[in-house]
Order: C-alpha cells, then structure tokens, then sequence
C-alpha cells in the first residue's frame, strides 16, 4: 500500500510528462494536488494499518475502494491536460497521441475531472469503511 500510494503522489505530480506533456500544472500541483493527496493517503494507509484484528489486511469493500482510488488518480495523471506560457501550448496525452485538437483538449479535460471525482468519491467510501471498521459493537449490559 505504502510504495503505491507514493508512486501514485509522483504520477499525480509528473505522471504527464512521461507523454510529453509539461506546463505549469508542475508547480501549481506541487503546492496543491500533491499536499491534499499525500495527507489523504497518509490517513487511509496508517487507519488501515492500525485496524483490529491479525492479520493485518484490508476487507474485500476496502481493497477494492482502494483500488478504484489509485486507478482514479492513475488516470487523472496520465490525461491531465498542461498549459505553457505561449499560445497553443495546451496538450494533453489523447492531444500528443491524435494530434492536436480542440475537441480532443476537452475530451482531456472531461476525463480529467471524471477521474478526480471518481478519486474523491472511492476515497471518501474508502476511509468511512476504514473509520466505520473501527467502531466496537456496543457491549449488552
């Protein structure tokens, strides 16, 4: 969980310029995505780490938000469209790939915020299964 997680803060962070894609979304992620995706891995792993019972693993729900959040975050990396300082320097992966187009440049930025929606919502159902997980059956009197 732990080396994924962090390769996933890198991909978030760098992961277009694999493609070629590079811009300013480099340094204005640095001091935004990046912070508030670290924190938000952080928890989920060390409230995963520290749940009841041996050994220690994830319940099937959990992995599988789990998953859904780092394929979410994979994507959002990878189609996450850059800008530059000079016209016509906006690209995305499917604009570097297809050629440079306007409807493929929205298609980029629609798949963009699908992906971080689909992040947010499988994070949020991934730490209420991790946080409601940690609740103890009340005890009869």
């Amino acid at each position: 969980m732990i080396p994924v997680n962090l390769l996933l803060v890198g991909w978030v962070w760098v992961g277009r310029i694999v493609f070629g894609v590079g811009g300013w979304f480099f340094l204005v992620f640095l001091f935004s995505v990046v912070p508030v995706v670290l924190v938000a891995l952080v928890l989920t792993t060390v409230l995963a780490y520290t749940q009841p019972g041996r050994p220690r693993a994830l319940t099937r729900f959990q992995a599988w938000a789990q998953l859904l959040t780092w394929l979410s975050l994979f994507l959002f990396g990878a189609f996450c469209p850059d800008f530059g300082d000079t016209e016509d320097s906006e690209v995305s992966l499917l604009t570097q790939v297809f050629g440079r187009s306007r409807g493929l440049l929205d298609l980029s930025y629609t798949i963009t915020i699908g992906c971080a929606l689909a992040a947010i919502a499988a994070y949020v159902v991934l730490l209420s299964s991790l946080v409601f997980a940690r609740r103890q059956a009340p005890v009869p009197a």
